[in-house]
């Protein structure tokens, strides 16, 4: 299995098996000498935010921006402390997801398929309402509530410095309004919503999930 290891002269990473040679030679700076002048990095798999991809990256590069070799796509490793031990998709702690989030489905008027009940949120704005002909929503939900407007809510989804994505609900101007762990939010209001909050339209109940 190949070791990734720093070249003692000039720092450049080089990847060799190090059970096969006895000495190795820097291709950058043609420094050449036994392999236990390489000190092995160590290293550790983080998963591209943008396109899912798996990277490994030295255990000490967080806050290092780094660029994705399948998206082309910059990206910062999250903290050690930040790293969750599960879930699919999340290097997160509590409060902090390193995806877009979802929303799950809780309460409804029964006509849901089980394929409908999770929302996925993508990067940018969000619109959310009632599915129609006439809707303009992006995101239609599939509903005989009279109370979801056919354009009712709105999340946007942003991506912070730290590789963290943000997500802010807030109302379109709807009839029965929108509300977010039993609060209603006023005109033009904008909560940032954590894993574990409860969004309302009409008699529909969304949990926000990472």
């Amino acid at each position: 299995m190949k070791s990734r290891c720093a070249c003692p002269s000039c720092n450049t990473i080089l990847a060799f098996d190090r059970d096969k040679v006895s000495t190795v030679k820097c291709p950058k700076c043609a420094y050449q000498g036994n392999v236990a002048d390489f000190k092995e990095i160590p290293m550790k798999d983080i998963q591209c935010p943008h396109c899912s991809a798996t990277l490994k990256v030295k255990e000490n590069a967080a806050d290092s921006e780094i660029i994705c070799p399948k998206c082309q796509r910059s990206i910062i490793p999250p903290k050690e402390e930040d790293v969750a031990t599960e879930g699919p998709g999340i290097l997160a702690n509590k409060n902090k997801l390193y995806c877009p989030g979802k929303l799950e489905l809780m309460k409804d008027d029964g006509q849901w398929s089980s394929s409908e009940k999770i929302v996925t949120l993508i990067r940018g704005m969000n619109t959310l309402g009632r599915k129609a002909a006439s809707s303009r929503s992006a995101i239609q939900l599939p509903t005989t509530d009279p109370y979801i407007s056919k354009n009712h809510a709105k999340i946007e989804v942003i991506m912070a410095s730290d590789a963290t994505f943000i997500h802010r609900l807030s109302d379109t101007g709807s009839t029965n309004g929108t509300f977010h762990n039993d609060d209603r939010l006023e005109p033009d209001e904008q909560i940032n919503l954590t894993p574990g909050d409860m969004i309302r339209f009409g008699h529909t109940t969304f949990k926000f999930i990472g």
